[in-house]
């Protein structure tokens, strides 16, 4: 037997009972809207929820009422998201059953209930009652009012009792190939995925919104060391799992960054018991799990083997199920595994993996290599057209990649082009800013903000503008969007848009930012940067030596920021979690943009009076060496190329310096008064820049020319790996090529 019921201490509340009263129109509904309370699931007496299910009772009840109706019309299955608790709740339809699962997504992930089965009739009747008593309670509050305030759950029930009396439709029966599992290198740490969707879950996923039900499929993680044994194993959900893991190694990563000696990895565990934990020996290089003995493993390569099996999931996902590059919760995965194997590889590449000195110091990982396009010497490339979109004075940053996808945003017209292939997926109207976050693009058009799917088009919400034009937009780990402003910082709920925070620094009127997994690292005009954590809290306030012009990056272990300080810059590194100084280096130079990790080093690149330097910092910010690379003059902007920098000024002009800061190959600015802007692109051993009145695609090795595309003239540039390149000159003509042939000798 199952009984829905609500919390009614809100009844009790004086304060509460009387702001409802005197509040009028739009108020009296946002106030209505705002009585948060619990609601208990009780299945035989016991609520299922563990009375974690708290938040904003109306809109809650709307929301279980219309997942309540899409299982009862047949859904395979529907979820109920409480944002307060961090929980959310799944129903399974099987048959006439309905199965609850509970889960707190708070890190470690719990699964409180797991498939409690219950007749799909009594919890709709449950739900009914349950809505009908809260209305009831409602009105004796709001008398005058409450049927006007309620009117979005009284259609929710109507909607449920129609499903009611509607013959269910059956599930579409999709086949779902066997994929073949990914191989599994030898002598390499793996976590191994058996991700089976037994239930076919993953084909229940409709697309154009976040579904984290299509994803709890049941399956095992393994984690097999180097020799092939099996450190532990996780069965239950492996998606939370693979959630979870990834938040670690974000924390492993940072510990191996400051040296720590050691670094515990919580491991999901169903029901409400202590989680169990994966102990990390980094100075040994060991891991074990309780009552095991260690077991060899690197610690970079257990953080890789984690981010792996997070892109190897997506994969399945979306192989069986090509609607699912459209749910925000696995695009949310695949990003953050995709970041952090980036991490991993600049650790790898020489950056100190772990405490201890010389004599404790494994020996460096080997560099892997660019792989080429061919064997031997590329000789010869050349590039077809794929799509061309006029879309008027580019809106933000104006050209933006969401995954396989292209965006052009202008003040004409908003059109995203899939990459691979250039053909066209939507177009709409033109936007004032537009900005790429996992899953979603951030428009605002007219005073309104909406956020819109990259592959559909389709919104998945719109409200107005929390306050002036937009100016960037970024995601932290846990899920909050973050619109910057010129003097402030507003993080909205991904899923309804709603305002969670808003933070305004005194004085301050332009705003740079970045995310560092859970923070966001807020620089200001003031010369102050802030880290703010995803509750919107202060975590920590740096004084900067001037004001922060460009977006903080991740650079040497540290958040890098550049502020300008007389006669040139500086460059501030501090800790992203904690905020602590790590170190503030002095440059000689106005830089053209943020700073670049290159390998174990940080490039900054710019110019001071009329002449193109570089500046590399060595991890601990001591300064390397200085460089006036040969033919350039300007602003200098760069792009690492494995062993080298490529640097490029505003004339076309383009150098290559090696590590020990000598020049490797140079070309001259081409005739041409009109060059691109945009920084060089390297992508396959390959540069692609502006040059002349089009791109030249450079060898990176020799600077040979191996590539021309004729008739544009860049502002924004990026490559791909497969050297599809994408272009938007200042006008918003975008403009993208794809890889016709290539030629090499052997």
């Amino acid at each position: 037997m199952i009984r829905i019921r609500t919390g009614s201490s809100w009844r009790h509340d004086p304060r509460l009972r009387e702001a409802l009263r005197r509040a009028a129109g739009s108020t009296r509904a946002a106030a209505a809207r705002a009585v948060v309370d619990a609601l208990a699931l009780e299945v035989d007496g016991i609520d299922i929820a563990a009375g974690r299910a708290e938040g904003p009772l109306l809109p809650a009840l709307v929301a279980l009422l219309r997942a309540v109706a899409r299982v009862v019309a047949g859904a395979a299955h529907a979820a109920v998201a409480f944002p307060e608790g961090e929980l959310e709740i799944v129903i399974r339809r099987r048959g006439p059953s309905a199965l609850l699962t509970v889960v707190h997504l708070s890190r470690p992930s719990r699964v409180l209930a797991s498939d409690v089965e219950v007749e799909v009739e009594d919890l709709a009747a449950a739900a009914l009652d349950a809505s009908a008593a809260f209305l009831q309670d409602l009105a004796e509050v709001l008398p005058a009012a409450a049927a006007r305030e309620s009117r979005g759950l009284r259609a929710a029930a109507r909607a449920l009792r129609r499903a009611e009396s509607t013959p269910p439709r059956r599930p579409r029966a999709s086949a779902r190939p066997g994929l073949p599992r990914a191989p599994c290198p030898p002598g390499r740490v793996r976590c191994l995925l058996d991700f089976p969707d037994e239930d076919g879950l993953l084909d229940g996923y409709e697309g154009g919104r976040p579904d984290l039900g299509s994803l709890l499929a049941p399956g095992r993680l393994a984690l097999r060391s180097a020799d092939g044994r099996e450190v532990c194993a996780l069965p239950g959900l492996p998606f939370l799992a693979l959630r979870d893991l990834g938040s670690a190694s974000d924390g492993l990563l940072a510990a191996l960054r400051r040296g720590a000696p050691s670094f515990s990895v919580p491991l999901s565990r169903a029901g409400r018991g202590a989680p169990a934990a994966l102990e990390v020996d980094l100075a040994a290089r060991t891991v074990a799990v309780p009552g095991s003995p260690a077991v060899p493993c690197p610690p970079l390569d257990l953080a890789r083997a984690f981010a792996e099996a997070a892109a190897e999931l997506g994969r399945v996902a979306r192989a069986r199920n090509p609607r699912q590059a459209e749910n925000g919760y696995l695009v949310e995965l695949e990003a953050a595994a995709a970041d952090r194997l980036a991490q991993i590889e600049e650790l790898a590449e020489g950056d100190r993996a772990q405490p201890g000195g010389a004599a404790g110091r494994a020996p460096p990982a080997p560099r892997l290599p660019q792989r080429a396009l061919g064997p031997g010497r590329l000789r010869r490339l050349s590039f077809r057209r794929a799509f061309s979109l006029d879309v008027g004075a580019p809106a933000g940053d104006g050209l933006l990649l969401a995954g396989g996808v292209v965006v052009a945003a202008g003040a004409a017209a908003v059109a995203t082009v899939e990459r691979a292939t250039g053909a066209l997926l939507w177009r709409a109207e033109g936007c004032a800013f537009a900005g790429a976050v996992p899953g979603a693009l951030l428009v605002a058009r007219g005073g309104s903000l909406a956020a819109v799917s990259p592959r559909t088009g389709r919104a998945a919400w719109i409200r107005p503008l929390p306050g002036a034009a937009p100016t960037g937009a970024l995601a932290l780990a846990r899920g909050p969007f973050v619109l910057l402003e010129p003097g402030a910082v507003t993080a909205l709920d991904p899923g309804s848009g709603r305002t969670l925070w808003r933070f305004e620094p005194p004085g301050a009127a332009r705003l740079v930012a970045a995310a560092f997994g859970g923070i966001a690292a807020v620089g200001a005009d003031t010369g102050f940067l802030y880290g703010l954590d995803a509750a919107g809290r202060v975590a920590w306030r740096v004084r900067a030596p001037g004001p922060i012009g460009h977006p903080p990056a991740a650079a040497a272990g540290a958040c890098l920021a550049l502020a300008a300080a007389d006669p040139g810059a500086a460059a501030l590194a501090v800790d992203p979690a904690s905020g602590a100084r790590r170190w503030e280096a002095r440059l000689d130079l106005v830089p053209s943009g943020p700073p670049l990790a290159w390998g174990p080093r940080v490039a900054v690149a710019g110019g001071v009076a009329g002449d193109a330097l570089v500046s590399v910092l060595e991890r601990n910010g001591a300064l390397a060496w200085t460089a006036a690379p040969p033919l350039l003059s300007g602003s200098a902007t760069a792009a690492a190329a494995g062993p080298l920098l490529v640097l490029r000024d505003p004339r076309g002009a383009l150098a290559a310096i090696g590590r020990d800061g000598a020049a490797r190959w140079s070309r001259p600015a081409f005739p041409d008064p009109r060059p691109g802007t945009a920084a060089p692109a390297v992508a396959r051993g390959t540069v692609v820049a502006p040059a002349g009145d089009g791109l030249v695609a450079l060898d990176a090795r020799t600077g040979e020319l191996v590539g021309l595309v004729h008739g544009v003239a860049p502002s924004r540039l990026s490559a791909d790996a497969s050297l599809g390149i994408a272009a938007m000159d200042a006008d918003g003509l975008a403009t993208g090529w794809r890889l016709a042939t290539h030629l090499s000798v052997v």
